[in-house]
């Protein structure tokens, strides 16, 4: 049942999922129509019709996000490190792979970002330097306490 869940999920979420592979990358999963083929083959044994929509909806995800292109802000270094660890999570589902890769970019981009309003340089320069030590590789992590550590600061200046 809980794969029958997984293959009705509204398309937006496969569409927004895109510009996370691209045909010319060789990273961790080799040969992703290998791998879907696979892994619906293992969880639809007994079903035919769900084997080929699992089938259909990850290649799918696949070819849309091989013809996206990434944020040009996102260094090759820092997408290996969002590679890895989706490849680790997620050794054999591309969509559930594609959609870590994609909350690791987000979170990526929301590091980015101008400090918030109403923390100062100091307060923000030293949640980033803390945070960034804590979660070297893990940009979801290290937004999440960056958020936590912001929101930290900006309780310490209402109490004052």
């Amino acid at each position: 049942m809980r794969a029958i869940s997984r293959l009705l999920r509204p398309t937006v979420t496969v569409v927004s999922m895109l510009g996370l592979f691209w045909a010319n990358d060789a990273w961790a999963l080799d040969n992703p129509e290998k791998v879907i083929e696979e892994t619906c083959d293992r969880d639809w044994s007994h079903n035919s019709r769900m084997r080929a929509a699992c089938i259909e909806q990850q290649l799918s995800v696949l070819e849309k996000s091989r013809s996206t292109p990434l944020d040009p802000r996102l260094q090759q270094e820092d997408l290996s490190l969002i590679q890895e660890r989706c490849a680790k999570n997620w050794p054999d589902d591309v969509r559930m792979r594609l959609q870590c890769q994609q909350q690791e970019i987000r979170a990526f981009q929301k590091l980015q970002g101008p400090p918030p309003k109403g923390v100062s340089l100091k307060d923000y320069s030293v949640a980033v330097a803390q945070c960034s030590k804590e979660w070297p590789d893990d940009f979801r992590q290290r937004a999440r306490c960056m958020d936590q550590q912001i929101a930290e600061k900006r309780r310490d200046q209402e109490r004052d």
